[in-house]
């Protein structure tokens, strides 16, 4: 694995031989610029005059300041870029902490026990990528009008992504979800999570909906016509759900692009159904009545997700990555995710994983009967004419290996 040797990397430890061990262990790695401090409050007075760092280590039981209120002040201050927490805590804690950074806007590369082990930061240091910013701090950087948004969709700034979801018994390709890019001509290529919301504030929320549908039906279209015959699946957003004519511009797309209602799953958040929920629950028995499908998305980050599915007739149950990324490490994510897999059978809902990252997490929920897998492991988002070729080479490692003949 390749660590950049070019890192800025500060240790937070109390434990004088523990915090030495890890400037070691960076040491041996080739990182030269490292720093140093005992606590929270010296962390922050150290960070005070370095100005900017690439990667803070830390960890959470510390005099003085703790690790938890560290987190808190450098995702206040932007002055790092990632987080590495390192404590022997038990791991209920640490997801707690994790996923708290996280909503902070933080990149969390990982979490790691002591002692700290080469192999481990080395792996942890190698997921960093130069010009990775946080979340929220990344929004700050991007400054763009409800014009400018309109004008890119009317001239074709925006493109579809398309992230293949594979069968887990047999790694076949079943589906793709399609996500939104604005190729912006100063920004670059920008997530969906930087101009989502200004789209709905702004009232520009229809026709991203509209341009995004008619786009991945007629890339549904062509990879029918190639004998490819699989489903997209297309988000909807809050306020679309709330638009009492939605049910009826989805099917006349569908129609008049010549796809079977079938082949199209909506997606919806949970959150989204709240919104307005006399609308919305009209909305989604209108479509389903139509034929299309619907999955509720991030399954699992809400409180009420249960109530949501004995009122919605979803036909799929999709997964959070915050229940099936690192499952197999840490036990009470284990049993989240079986329960959840387990009820979403008896229910008789597809059940897709999202967020499947690495061999262990695809073993896992291979074991636990998951029907379909998403994530970096199966695939990186792809253009839509790239998709044949990631069928002939990207599949290999999602096969069940042949018995030996021997």
């Amino acid at each position: 694995m390749f660590v950049n040797t070019e890192l800025s990397v500060m240790v937070v430890e109390d434990s004088a031989v523990q915090r030495m061990h890890a400037l070691d262990l960076l040491a041996n790695l080739g990182i030269k610029r490292t720093l140093e401090a005992e606590n929270g409050r010296h962390a922050l007075e150290v960070l005070g005059g370095a100005g900017h760092i690439d990667i803070l280590i830390t960890d959470l039981e510390m005099p003085d300041m703790d690790g938890v209120e560290l987190i808190r002040h450098i995702a206040e201050s932007h002055q790092v870029n990632a987080l590495i927490v390192v404590s022997s805590r038990e791991t209920t804690i640490l997801s707690t902490v994790e996923t708290m950074a996280r909503e902070h806007g933080l990149i969390v590369l990982g979490i790691a026990q002591k002692p700290l082990s080469y192999d481990n930061l080395a792996g942890l240091l190698a997921k960093f990528e130069p010009g990775q910013v946080g979340a929220r701090n990344s929004e700050a950087q991007y400054n763009f009008s409800a014009q400018d948004l309109r004008e890119a969709i009317i001239n074709k700034q925006l493109l579809l992504q398309y992230q293949p979801k594979v069968t887990t018994h047999s790694g076949v390709m079943r589906g793709v979800e399609a996500l939104v890019r604005w190729q912006h001509p100063q920004h670059g290529l920008m997530a969906p999570a930087h101009f989502i919301t200004f789209a709905e504030e702004n009232g520009l929320i229809d026709e991203l909906t509209d341009w995004v549908l008619e786009t991945a039906l007629k890339q549904l279209r062509d990879w029918h016509a190639r004998g490819l015959t699989i489903s997209v699946a297309v988000n909807l957003s809050a306020r679309s759900l709330s638009t009492p004519d939605l049910a009826d511009r989805v099917a006349a797309a569908t129609s008049r692009i010549g796809i079977e209602p079938k082949y199209l799953v909506l997606e919806i958040t949970e959150t989204a159904v709240m919104s307005d929920l006399a609308l919305s629950l009209g909305t989604l028995a209108r479509l389903r009545l139509k034929g299309f499908g619907l999955s509720i998305d991030d399954f699992g980050t809400g409180f009420s997700s249960m109530q949501q599915l004995s009122r919605i007739p979803f036909t799929e149950l999709k997964i959070d990555r915050s229940l099936v990324h690192g499952a197999s490490e840490k036990p009470h994510l284990h049993v989240m995710l079986q329960s959840t897999i387990e009820m979403g059978k008896k229910l008789h809902l597809t059940t897709v994983a999202e967020g499947v990252e690495n061999p262990s997490d695809w073993q896992l929920i291979r074991l636990l009967g998951c029907d379909v897998a998403q994530g970096f492991y199966v695939s990186k988002p792809i253009q839509g004419d790239g998709l044949a070729n990631w069928l002939k080479q990207g599949t290999q490692h999602l096969r069940p290996a042949r018995p030996s003949m021997g």
